[in-house]
Formats: C-alpha cells, structure tokens, sequence
C-alpha cells in the first residue's frame, strides 16, 4: 500500500485537473483577454483558475511522497495529514466535491504510515536482540 497511496494522489491530480479543464467555460474567455490580469473581478473565473491551480499543489502532495517512498521506503504520515486537513474542511463546505477521495487517500495514507512505523520498530527491536 505503501507505494500505490503517491501513485493514487498523483492519480487524483489527473482526474482534478481532467474536471477543471473540461468543466471550465472561461480558459477560453482569458486567452482571448490576454491572459494578463484577465481573472480579478470575475468571479467565476477566480473560481476556475483557483480550482485549477489547486492541482499543482495536489500533484506535488503526489509527487513528493513518490520520492520519500522511493528513497526510504516508507510513507510520511504527513502525506495522511495533509489530504485530511484538505479533504475535511472541503467536505463540509462543498459535500458535491472530490474531498470523499482525498479523505479516503488520507487515512489509507495514515494506515500505511502507521504500518511502515510498526515494521522500523519490530526490525530495530531484532537487531538489538541479535
């Protein structure tokens, strides 16, 4: 579980960023305003540029833990942490959402976490019985 909770984020990012673009209907209205400054004031569009760019930050959720996982093979109970403390509140607020699924990743992130911790502490506590 270890390795598919990154692979799962970064999974969710690609489905974040599939809904933004597709459901967007103003990337087509700030290209044609030029890109520049073509968002304030227009609510809609702060929404969907908000929504978008919130996915750089899930894919870095992503992509860093992939990295931690790679380097040391275990999973940082942050990640779990993180994907709670963003799912939870976006739950409540907006319950029509994806917050299910980062709530989901979160506690699957913290058991996995969890687990990665018993197993370090059981092999510390061979070693020095060796």
């Amino acid at each position: 579980m270890t390795r598919w909770i990154p692979r799962l984020v970064i999974a969710l990012t690609a489905v974040h960023f599939a809904v933004s673009l597709i459901a967007s209907s103003t990337f087509d209205d700030v290209a044609r305003d030029g890109f520049w400054n073509a968002v304030p004031g227009d609510p809609r569009r702060e929404y969907e540029m908000w929504f978008f760019l919130a996915g750089f930050g899930l894919l870095a959720l992503g992509t860093l833990s992939r990295r931690v996982v790679r380097d040391t093979g275990r999973l940082p109970a942050q990640l779990g942490w993180y994907l709670l403390a963003i799912g939870v509140p976006l739950q409540i607020l907006y319950p029509v959402s994806g917050a299910p699924g980062l709530i989901v990743l979160g506690v699957l992130a913290l058991i996995a976490a969890r687990r990665d911790g018993a197993a370090d502490r059981r092999e510390g506590a061979r070693r020095r019985a060796a």
